[in-house]
């Protein structure tokens, strides 16, 4: 059978048509993860799980965590048609407490959606609270010692033990009063700072140890100014 040349220019039509309309379209299984609880200093892991709905491979060109608490890796950077790709987020609390959502930024080429964004999100409980974050001693008369204090409350629902209390600078020194803090029960850190003849400022830091596997040790910076 002959087809008119009409017949034919139809038929070649449809199909560049066809393949002019192959494109990758990206689909995410479940683009929000809600973490739930965790206790400060834990570590969240999840798979977010990346499809390619279309009818042509899908390139990913980059995955863009919100900030350097939050590592990524991808499984591949192209997806097949019809297949999945992994992206794993890993989430640091560390210095986090409260509500939290932390985003990733997911760039392809896919013509209709070329970027996506991933949540990670819930509550972080903080166990071990330190009042004030930060030691301002202001201003510290040359050979006098200056008095200052920081509060160690225990918000978890174990006892807590202070293993050590060290600072950076001679010139300051810290003690716990307590070693060891029931639940809800708070402990008070003597911080006395001795400036020597020629320093101009103070400015290191508080390491406090604890037994808590989440949060082995915290630093709070300390500083001031001396007065000769």
């Amino acid at each position: 059978m002959k087809l008119s040349l009409t017949a034919a220019l139809v038929i070649i039509s449809l199909t560049w048509g066809g393949a002019a309309l192959a494109a990758p379209q990206v689909a995410v299984d479940r683009p929000t993860h809600d973490f739930g609880s965790i206790g400060q200093g834990q570590k969240v892991e999840h798979t977010f799980i990346i499809r390619n709905r279309g009818d042509a491979p899908l390139t990913i060109r980059k995955v863009r965590p919100a900030c350097g608490c939050t590592a990524v890796t991808t499984s591949a950077s192209v997806i097949a048609p019809g297949r999945t790709g992994e992206i794993k987020a890993t989430f640091d609390s560390a210095n986090y407490s409260g509500p939290v959502q932390k985003t990733v930024s997911l760039d392809t080429d896919d013509p209709k959606v070329p970027s996506s964004l991933l949540y990670l999100k819930g509550t972080v409980i903080e166990e071990v609270r330190i009042n004030p974050r930060q030691l301002n001693l202001g201003q510290v008369q040359v050979g006098t010692t200056k008095k200052a204090s920081l509060t160690v409350t225990n918000k978890g629902g174990k006892p807590l033990k202070l293993t050590a209390v060290k600072s950076s600078l001679p010139q300051i020194t810290a003690e716990s009063e307590k070693k060891l803090l029931k639940p809800g029960e708070s402990g008070t850190i003597m911080v006395s700072a001795a400036p020597r003849k020629g320093d101009r400022l103070l400015s290191g830091y508080l390491s406090i140890s604890t037994d808590s596997p989440a949060k082995r040790e915290i630093t709070v910076p300390v500083y001031g100014s001396t007065v000769n």
